[in-house]
């Protein structure tokens, strides 16, 4: 089956919060098996290196295709947290940007439980032919290497 809808998360190999939301991803990736859903773990970070990719594909069990951001999706669609997620449509538009959940609220403070599993709600969205009803949520994280968290993205 073909992906329709591809799912972007920018990860870092060192970033806690990446670490913790990796059980996340996991079950994401269990939920959407057989769905035309594919997810690519995407590492902008230059000083980030294979074997750290490769390590932390195998540490946290994702079965995802991971790799270096050698097609400059950070910078094209503007990402500045690792988490932070994009999913786009056949045609590359973006649906969705922003958290995996609600679990962090800011980075090294987190709610004991997550209430809203905003990237499994657009992606339901997407399956079932509506509009992403929240597109835009703000992802918490560690910041993406050369990009200044608070400056605005043109």
């Amino acid at each position: 089956m073909e992906p329709v809808w591809r799912v972007l998360i920018f990860l870092a190999p060192l970033c806690p919060i990446c670490q913790n939301m990796s059980f996340d991803l996991r079950q994401l990736e269990k939920d959407f098996a057989g769905e035309p859903v594919e997810f690519v773990g995407v590492f902008p970070n230059a000083s980030t290196t294979e074997a750290q990719i490769a390590a932390f594909q195998q540490t946290y069990d994702l079965n995802m295709t991971m790799g270096k951001d050698t097609a400059h999706w950070a910078e094209a669609l503007g990402a500045r947290w690792t988490p932070e997620v994009f999913v786009l449509d056949a045609a590359d538009s973006v649906v969705y940007r922003g958290r995996i959940n609600d679990r962090y609220f800011a980075p090294g403070k987190r709610k004991p439980k997550t209430k809203r599993r905003d990237l499994d709600a657009a992606l339901r969205d997407c399956l079932a032919g509506r509009a992403v009803s929240t597109p835009v949520t703000d992802a918490v994280g560690c910041p993406i290497e050369g990009v200044r968290p608070t400056a605005p993205q043109d």
